[in-house]
C-alpha cells in the first residue's frame, strides 16, 4: 500500500494506474485518507459492482448475521440436495478473523 498526498502531486491517472498495479495507492489530503486506486485487472464488472454497493452488502451481512444466530443449510447440505459433488475442505495456514 501505498500513501500519495494529493497535495502538489503531478501524476496522471495513468501513472496512477500503473502504481495500483503492486497494490493499493491511498491518495490524502491533510495527512488523511480520501480515495483509494486499486488494481482490477482480472475482475468482472458485476463483481465489483456488486463489492461496492452497500445495500447488497448490508444483504449479505444479514444473511451471515442471521445464519450465525438461528442456523440454516450449510453449502455441504445445499450440494447434496443438488445431486452436487461435496468439495473437499482445503485447509488455509493463515488465521483467519472476524469482520
Amino acid at each position: 500500500m501505498k500513501l500519495l498526498p494529493i497535495e502538489g502531486n503531478k501524476k496522471s491517472i495513468a501513472e496512477l494506474a500503473q502504481m495500483a498495479r503492486t497494490g493499493p495507492v491511498i491518495l490524502t489530503q491533510h495527512g488523511k485518507p480520501m480515495a483509494a486506486v486499486k488494481d482490477l485487472s482480472g475482475k468482472d464488472w458485476e463483481s465489483i459492482s456488486l463489492a461496492n454497493n452497500p445495500q447488497f452488502m448490508a444483504i449479505i451481512e444479514s444473511s451471515r448475521r442471521s445464519f450465525r444466530l438461528k442456523g440454516g443449510i450449510g453449502i455441504d447440505q445445499v450440494r447434496k440436495e443438488l445431486g452436487l459433488k461435496i468439495r473437499s475442505r482445503r485447509h488455509n495456514s493463515r488465521k483467519t478473523t472476524k469482520s
